[in-house]
């Protein structure tokens, strides 16, 4: 084979192997995200503020008296 043919047949592997790699792509479908996952975060970041809050004034009253 000349150098030519050689060239175009890696060429044409890897026009082939790209394309398989766009099908995959195209076909592949995220995960949904959960809505309860989002709504304990929520709910997580809502009791740390709370507790925090809390902390400092607890923190504050000890060290009023």
């Amino acid at each position: 084979m000349t150098e030519a043919e050689d060239n175009n047949l890696e060429l044409e592997k890897r026009v082939a192997a790209l394309e398989k790699r766009i099908a995959v792509m195209e076909n592949y479908n995220p995960p949904p995200h959960s809505t309860k996952k989002v709504v304990w975060i929520m709910l997580a970041v809502i009791l740390g503020i709370f507790l925090s809050m809390a902390g400092i004034g607890i923190i504050q009253f000890v060290s009023s008296g």
